[in-house]
């Protein structure tokens, strides 16, 4: 191979690589703060106060759903059991007049049942009753890793190159 066909390959390399990069910190230039996302405990500016009562009687099954939400950045203020067990479904329920708080926490926990019956003598935002189905659940969604490369700026880049890159 001649030396001038090897130096065209190495430019068109460079030029296709030097696209791609240009692309991508334009888009990500292009994002505003608007549309960064808040962390995932967080709903209207700050982090989601949450219960969590173990209904069913399984060992350990508030603490487990306590440190998951936690993980998640979600201010849990109590955990603990319900006065009585036997409970199979799961319930979250919003005491706020918004109920998308608890839809978060639901989320975050696999649950579908979300019920509103707001309550503005507590401190909090979602009152969450385990149930025993809720061991059983396959595992909630899993968080973008914080601690794996994952932090905003990556959050960013994910967006914008799906964006320029869809499918």
């Amino acid at each position: 191979m001649s030396s001038h066909l090897r130096t065209a390959i190495l430019a068109l390399v460079f030029f296709v690589v030097g696209v791609f990069v240009a692309s991508l910190w334009l888009e990500i230039r292009h994002e505003t703060p608007m549309t960064v996302e808040q962390p995932e405990g967080h709903w209207g500016g700050r982090r989601i106060r949450v219960e969590v009562l173990n209904g069913a009687g399984v060992d350990r099954l508030a603490v487990r759903a306590t440190e998951r939400l936690r993980e998640l950045d979600f201010d849990v203020v109590y955990y603990g059991n319900l006065p009585s067990f036997g409970r199979d479904s799961s319930v979250v329920i919003a005491r706020l007049d918004d109920v998308e708080p608890a839809r978060h926490v639901a989320d975050a926990l696999g649950l579908r049942h979300v019920v509103h019956e707001p309550d503005r003598n507590l401190y909090l935002d979602v009152t969450v009753i385990l149930g025993s189905d809720w061991g059983r659940s396959p595992e909630p969604r899993n968080p973008e890793p914080q601690a794996q490369g994952g932090g905003v700026w990556w959050k960013r880049v994910k967006r914008a190159a799906r964006r320029l890159w869809p499918g």
